[in-house]
C-alpha cells in the first residue's frame, strides 16, 4: 500500500519561506535590519567635524540688544560681534552725565546744560571755572587739555556695517586718522562712538562754531595723540585717543564751541 503523501503544515511552510528569504538577503549584502519590518533604525549621529560645526553660532544667527540714544537696538549677524561694551571709567568719564549739574571730568569742573544757542541746539557744555590759556603760547595746540573725546573704537568698515543697521548711530562719530601724514587705508581709518548717552562722553556735547549767530568764536579742538593719555588715565587706557585742548581763554560760565562740520 502506497502511503500517502506527507503534507506541510501552514506554519512550517512559513518558517521554511523566511529562511529562504533572509538567507537571499544576506547573499546580496541587505541588512537584517531591512528585512525584519519591525526593526525601529538607529538614529544617525553626526560625525565629530559635524557636531561641532553644528554647535558652533551661526553668524547669520547672532543677536546682540544694546542700550542705545533712542532706546534697544537690535543688532544681527556680524554686527552683534562687532558692537563692543564700554567703560568709560578707563578713561577718566563718568558713567552718566546729569544735567544741569556741576561735574568733574579731570579734575576740572564742568556742568552740562541747555546751549546758548537756544533749545533746538540741545545741550551745550560750560566751563565752572577759568581755564587760562597763555597770551605767549606760539602754538594752539598746546593749551590746556580738558578732557579726551571717548567711547568705543571702530575701524570704518565695521563702523558701515553698524550704520547699515543703525544709522542713527553716526551724530557724535569722530574719525581719528584724519592727520596731515596718516597712511591707513580708508576702510582701517578708525573712529570714535563718542554719543554722550551711551559712553559719558561730555565732548560730545559741544556744538560746533559752523552757521551759528551770531557767529561763535571756537574756544577749543579736538586733537590726536598717539599712544595712551596722561597720568593717571594712562594706567587703564593704553590706546591712541583724542584730546579736546583750550584755545584761548575760557572763563567760569563760558560754553564751549570748536568748530566740526557735519555730514
Amino acid at each position: 500500500m502506497t502511503p500517502p503523501p506527507y503534507v506541510l503544515s501552514q506554519g512550517v511552510l512559513a518558517a521554511i519561506g523566511n529562511a529562504l528569504s533572509h538567507a537571499f538577503a544576506v547573499g546580496i549584502g541587505a541588512s537584517h535590519e531591512a528585512s525584519n519590518p519591525h526593526h525601529q533604525a538607529r538614529p544617525c549621529m553626526p560625525s565629530v567635524r559635524q557636531r561641532s560645526k553644528a554647535q558652533r553660532p551661526s553668524e547669520g544667527h547672532a543677536r546682540t540688544i544694546v542700550e542705545g540714544r533712542w532706546g534697544m537696538c537690535e543688532f544681527t549677524g556680524k554686527c552683534a560681534n562687532i558692537i563692543q561694551s564700554w567703560n568709560p571709567a578707563v578713561l577718566g568719564l563718568l558713567d552718566s552725565l546729569p544735567y544741569d549739574e556741576e561735574v568733574v571730568v579731570w579734575g576740572r569742573r564742568w556742568i552740562v546744560k541747555t546751549s546758548t544757542l537756544g533749545e533746538r541746539h540741545g545741550y551745550g557744555v560750560y566751563a565752572c571755572e577759568d581755564i587760562i590759556v597763555e597770551d605767549s603760547t606760539s602754538c594752539r595746540r598746546e593749551g590746556p587739555t580738558l578732557f579726551p573725546y571717548g567711547g568705543p573704537i571702530y575701524k570704518r568698515r565695521h563702523w558701515n556695517m553698524i550704520l547699515r543697521q543703525h544709522p542713527e548711530w553716526k551724530t557724535f562719530a569722530l574719525e581719528m586718522d584724519t592727520f596731515a601724514g596718516s597712511t591707513r587705508r580708508h576702510s582701517d581709518v578708525r573712529v570714535i562712538d563718542g554719543d554722550p548717552i551711551r559712553s559719558g562722553n561730555i565732548a560730545g556735547f559741544i556744538n560746533s562754531t559752523v552757521g551759528t549767530r551770531p557767529k561763535r568764536k571756537a574756544n577749543c579742538e579736538w586733537v590726536f595723540v598717539e599712544g595712551p593719555p596722561p597720568a593717571p588715565y594712562g594706567e587703564t587706557y593704553h590706546e591712541d585717543h583724542c584730546l579736546v585742548l583750550a584755545t584761548r581763554t575760557i572763563r567760569s560760565g563760558d560754553e564751549l564751541f570748536t568748530h566740526y562740520e557735519w555730514n
